[in-house]
């Protein structure tokens, strides 16, 4: 069975210590990297920090592991990822307008981030698919998987990006910094790609 992590919440209790664990090291590593004392201001602002923090990870936390692991296929590869955004976040405090603008940022990051950390050398898995794969039974799709890891990167960052996240081309392309024809043609060609692998290696002529 091939693990999918890309629509797993951290459960419970384990989810908020991992939660909390989290919030804890990107607050003492971006206050190392400010140099910061340990004084009642200082107290102060990484009070504040904190609660950063904790507003990013509940509302994009989620989002920014499953791109992460997309690129990584490694759940523990795919947190330090997470927690190397939000450092990113909290050191350059950006302004947006709204939160979609925010969490493209974000999302841009975490790719960025997420590709500095993998051999391109290498045939990558990815782990997302179209909308009417996904509302199967994951556990009987494990050939699936396997198919998608013989996408090339690009195939599989717009797959993932616009059937996980639900992103429009255009907004794709301001992501990924491609062109949004780009975009559209990576997108199509890797549902290409896919239902020939699919069929010529697993017999498999389902909707892609």
């Amino acid at each position: 069975m091939v693990e999918v992590c890309l629509t797993r919440r951290w459960p419970g209790a384990a989810r908020l210590d991992r939660a909390l664990s989290l919030i804890s090291r990107c607050s003492r590593a971006l206050f190392l990297s400010e140099d910061l004392d340990s004084s009642r201001e200082g107290a102060s602002a990484e009070e504040g920090v904190n609660q950063r923090a904790e507003r990013i990870l509940t509302d994009h936390g989620n989002s920014i592991l499953r791109l992460a692991y997309s690129y990584l296929h490694n759940k523990s590869d795919a947190e330090e990822v997470l927690q190397d955004t939000l450092i990113q976040f909290l050191k350059t405090a950006p302004v947006f307008e709204n939160q979609r603008h925010e969490k493209a940022w974000l999302m841009r990051v975490c790719s960025n981030l997420s590709k500095n950390r993998i051999d391109y050398n290498k045939v990558r898995g990815a782990d997302e698919l179209n909308e009417e794969l996904a509302a199967q039974n994951r556990e009987d799709l494990s050939f699936v998987w396997d198919a998608v890891k013989q996408l090339p990167v690009p195939y599989r960052e717009v797959i993932h990006l616009f059937y996980q996240e639900g992103y429009p081309t255009v907004q794709i392309a301001e992501i990924l910094k491609r062109k949004e024809s780009t975009v559209r043609s990576d997108l199509r060609r890797g549902r290409a790609k896919l239902k020939q692998v699919l069929k010529e290696a697993y017999d498999f002529d389902g909707t892609v």
